[in-house]
Formats: structure tokens, sequence, C-alpha cells
């Protein structure tokens, strides 16, 4: 007897429907399985088996030839397991069900029948609803949550397979109903608060225009000056995620398994920051196709901490999606793209010793030393941050007197008007941030007059800024404006926004 069975594959972030198709004929026994399986799936005939008898089924008493459907398209992991368990019991008469076409199958089956969570289960309901919202999703209890995140789908999440066999017999009697996973999850990270950052204004003035724009920037500063602090900071004022951005970023972190589902999607916009010993791979995915940092941290920050000591190679590799908010990669299994719109963030030291702009220290580093470090970062990665914030040491006593200052709180409500400006302007043109406005947008909506263009145009010709740099420059005026709800951009943003381009220059000089 010939079954059919709905199933999926994950290329990337992107659900593929699979056709399991399980052929049952009689000859000596045997089972054949193609459709360019990897390893985990052509061990799912062990699993399967042994599921199977523990639920009182037989095997494999007949000749079985299963092809998984398209041929072309790599199969991979164990989500496949319920699929051909259901299509071989129908296809050996073991069990019948009705409407079957109206199921899809997801899940890994443990030998004594248990179902195992699989990753993407969130990608597949998604796109579900988009393409065949009359299909019927039975994942493994554990993945029930994810899957209702998605709203009008209609899910049987079972433990075991038997379990799942009796559902399918009436299915309505079974469908899962998570209602509070429709909604955003209210869980606030845990993390610092500027409170804790003594002095230092500005930087926080910095970091406050970086998350009101979606802006990238770079700390430069001594050793224990503050830099990571502040930066681990700045969740605490981003702003609260769109309902679109949150789906887009839950189902990235679904297809990587780095997501807890128990309160429903992200609110929390992603915080990343990998090591300095990250590969191009880690950072930009690829590892059997799977989201690097660099998605993970889509709608989020990217935050490299010691700049320098990353590989050239890794860094080099994010450019592209600076500019265009996602990465292609082309690999000989086939072409891919991955999100990744974030905002990097980035600290480093002055020199290798990292005391050159220590007033109280001195710096054992030769010029030649210097320069040689300095040039771990590229200009062109460096042209790409809008703002590169120079952070001072300060005294320990005058630190401590100065006071915390505002928290976080207090910060996020000024990012969040700020942010409410941006949209409103910006919504018929599908654009959310300053920071990701292209050239044309940007010259509708800067309001200025001519004097203030002249000044602008003037300092970026003194300070040898490029196109891109000149146009990054406008850009955080424009936040700034924002910040303190201004229509027109004024020499005043303008001259603030300059000065976080100097140390580039300095740089090069």
């Amino acid at each position: 007897m010939f079954q059919r069975i709905k199933s999926a594959a994950l290329r990337g972030i992107e659900a593929i429907p699979v056709e399991i198709e399980v052929d049952s004929t009689s000859g000596l026994p045997g089972f054949s399985l193609v459709g360019l399986p990897d390893n985990a799936v052509r061990e799912a005939r062990e699993r399967v088996v042994a599921a199977m008898r523990s639920c009182g089924f037989y095997g494999c008493s007949t000749r079985m030839t299963v092809n998984m459907s398209p041929a072309d398209l790599r199969k991979e992991g164990a989500a496949f397991d319920l699929g051909l368990a259901i299509g071989i019991l129908t296809a050996t008469e073991q069990i019948v069900v009705n409407e079957l076409e109206n199921f899809l199958f997801l899940g890994e089956l443990s030998l004594d029948g248990k179902l195992r969570p699989v990753h993407g289960v969130l990608a597949v309901a998604a796109d579900l609803v988009r393409n065949a919202p009359q299909t019927i999703l039975v994942v493994p209890h554990e993945n029930a949550q994810e899957a209702t995140c998605v709203e009008r789908l209609k899910v049987i999440a079972p433990k075991t397979l038997e379990e799942c066999l009796n559902g399918l017999q009436k299915p309505e009697r079974v469908y899962c109903s998570y209602p509070e996973c429709n909604s955003v999850s209210a869980a606030q990270n845990i993390v610092p608060d500027f409170s804790q950052v003594y002095g230092m204004a500005n930087v926080k003035r910095a970091l406050e225009i970086s998350a009101a724009g979606a802006h990238n920037f770079l700390l430069v500063g001594s050793p224990g000056s503050g830099k990571t602090l502040s930066a681990r900071c700045l969740p605490g004022i981003l702003p609260a995620m769109l309902q679109n951005e949150s789906l887009e970023s839950t189902i990235i972190h679904s297809c990587a398994g780095t997501f807890n589902f128990s309160e429903g999607l992200m609110k929390n916009r992603p915080f990343r920051s990998p090591h300095h010993t990250a590969t191009v791979a880690s950072l930009v995915g690829g590892m059997r196709l799977r989201p690097g940092e660099a998605s993970l941290a889509h709608n989020g920050v990217l935050f490299l901490d010691e700049l320098p000591e990353f590989q050239r190679a890794a860094l080099e590799s994010l450019r592209q999606p600076l500019e265009e908010g996602v990465i292609r990669l082309n690999r000989a299994r086939g072409s891919i793209n991955f999100p990744a719109n974030f905002v990097l963030g980035a600290a480093m030291n002055p020199c290798p010793c990292g005391y050159a702009m220590d007033k109280r220290r001195d710096c054992r580093c030769l010029p030649e030393a210097i320069k040689r470090y300095r040039a771990k970062v590229s200009g062109p990665l460096l042209d790409r941050i809008d703002l590169q914030v120079s952070v001072p040491s300060v005294p320990i006593d005058e630190n401590r007197l100065s006071g915390g200052g505002e928290n976080s709180g207090e910060i996020q409500k000024r990012v969040e008007a700020a942010c409410e400006i941006q949209e409103r302007r910006l919504k018929e043109r599908k654009i959310f941030r300053n920071g990701h406005l292209d050239g044309k947008t940007l010259k509708d909506i800067l309001f200025w007059d001519p004097e203030s263009e002249s000044f602008a145009m003037k300092a970026a010709e003194k300070w040898r800024m490029s196109h891109r740099g000149y146009d990054r420059m406008l850009k955080v005026a424009r936040t700034i404006a924002d910040l303190r709800h201004s229509h027109r951009v004024e020499r005043a943003d303008l001259a603030e926004a300059i000065q976080y381009r100097a140390l580039e220059t300095a740089w090069i000089d």
C-alpha cells in the first residue's frame, strides 16, 4: 500500500514542505530510504521500529521503500521520525486515519515511543498560517507553546506515539490552546542599570542616541574605564519590539534552538556578545546552514568586546549585513539568506597595553605597535560605525562623587518618545529607525536650512568624511533632533553628530 505524509524541513530559517512517501509491497522484508537524507535521518529506521514495537505494533515485515520529496533538498535531523512512523503504520494497514492529508507531522521518537522536541517549529507554524491555514500541525508536547504562538493554527501536541495515534482519530478533542502565548512575553531580562555607571555623561549620551536611532557605536578607552559595563546597560533602554519584529526574532532563535517559549514571543531586543575567538561561520552562520550571532542579534544589538582581538576575516564578514541588513551565504549545498538587521556595538583599548588614553598611567607601546593594533579594525568597517566615542579614565574619587545619575527607566522614556516620532514620520516608507534610512529618504526628512547644510558640507570636507560617513553623520543628527522633539535638524545637532566622527579622523592622522 502507498501512503503520503506531510512534514517540513528547515533551510536556514525557512520552512520547506517535505512529503514522506511510503510504499509497502510484498516480498523479502527490507527498508530503503531515499531522498538525500543525512545520517540522523537514515538512523530513523531503528528509532521508529523500536517505538512502534513499544506501542504494540510490529515492525517492517514487508518490503518498504521510503522517499522524501523533494529529492534534491538535503534532509537533516530527527524531526521526520513521527511522520515516518505514521507513514509506515498506515502503509502497512496497522492503523487507519481519515483525511491524513490534513495533518503535518514533526517530532523525534525515542525507543520507548515518547516524543522529543525539535527545533524550528515556530518557522513551520508561521509558514502554515500563510500558505495552508487549514492544516493541522502535530508536534511533540514540549513544542506546544511554541506552535501555538502563531494564531489561527490548529495544533495537536501528544507526549507519545500512542497518544498521537489516538488523537488523529478525533483531533477536535485534543487541539492545544495557549492563549497567553499569542501575546508578547512581558518578562524582562536582568541587565545592569545606568544608575550603576558613575560619571561618563558622554558615553551615556552616545548610547542613548544609539538606542533611539539604531546607530552603530564604538567605545574606545583604557581597561577598567567602564566601556563594557556601559554597553551591557544598553538593553535596559532599548525600545520595545514591534509585533512583527518579535515574530521575526523568535523564529530565528527557534531555528537555532536558543529560546524558551514558556512565556511567549520575544519582547526584549536580543543582545548578543560573542567571545573574540568567534569564527566567520559562528558570526554570520553556515554551520549546517544555521543562523550565526549576527542573525541571532536581528532587531537587537551585536556587541563585540575587545574588537581588535577578533579575526580580521570575521570582522570583515559583517560589512555587508551592516549595509543591507541581510546575510547571503553561498555554499556548495545551496544559497541562503539570513536576516541580520542589527546594531553593531564594540569596545576596544586604544593600544596594546591599553593606557594610551590614561593620564594616570604611562603607555609602554611603541608608535608602530599602536598603529598595527589600530589597523586591525579596517577603515571600511570603522566608516560604518556612526558613534565613535572616547572613554577617558576618571579618578575613582571624582567618579564616585559624581554619582550614577539617571537610571535606565528615565533614559528609556526619552528613547521611546524619539522612536515614536520616527515611526510616525517613516510609517509609509516601511522604515522604523533613522539608522536604516536610505540616502533619498534622509534628504527628505532633514528639514534643515541652507546655513545648516553649508555647515555640514564644510565639516565633512574638513574631517575628510566619505559619502557613507557623511550620510551616517546626518542620520545621527536627525536622531539628536528627534530626542529633543524638533522637526528641523539644526546646527547644534550637526555639531554634536560631527564630533562622533572625530575619532576616525584622529586615527587616520
